[in-house]
């Protein structure tokens, strides 16, 4: 605190009232006539696949902590599974308009966020620049692993699985 501000605890303290607006609770209306104005039918479409790949990898981390494997593939978590599931279109619709260089901060259930925002720089990435980021990313080791199961395929196309 700077030290030529006077505080006079008799004024501080006296007793008031904090004065505020109505909050609005779950006053939302949708208008999907703006949203596709907004986002248009495949924008649409893929806030949606966005959701779905998160909701999959809440239920992949589900089923790991609880059954010790997803898909066949066993695996022993022994740590906390801090799950978000059914808060995808949270996630997702924080992110969709944000840029490859806008950050996001998230607590333990940030599953979500971090998938959302992945999906959203790639999005907004072109080709050449998300070829850059994923080569220079851990010395490329992870885009080898990933070009090594889906060969032939556009660097968007391979979001999904560097994400």
């Amino acid at each position: 605190m700077p030290k030529n501000l006077v505080v006079d605890p008799k004024e501080i303290r006296k007793p008031g009232v904090i004065k505020i607006k109505d909050i609005p609770v779950n006053s939302y209306v949708s208008d999907i006539k703006k949203e596709l104005k907004t986002y248009g039918k495949e924008g649409l479409k893929k806030i949606y696949y966005d959701m779905l790949i998160i909701r999959e990898f809440e239920m992949m981390l589900n089923s790991i902590k609880q059954e010790g494997n997803y898909l066949g593939i066993e695996y022993n978590h022994r740590g906390p599974a801090h799950l978000s599931g059914g808060q995808e279109s949270a996630a997702v619709g924080q992110c969709v308009n944000l840029n490859e260089n806008d950050l996001i901060f998230g607590s333990h259930r940030s599953h979500g966020e971090i998938l959302a925002k992945c999906f959203s720089a790639v999005d907004k990435l072109d080709e050449a620049s998300l070829q850059k980021v994923m080569e220079e990313f851990s010395h490329g080791r992870l885009l080898g692993v990933v070009e090594k199961e889906a060969p032939g395929k556009s660097f968007k196309d391979l979001d999904v699985f560097l994400v």
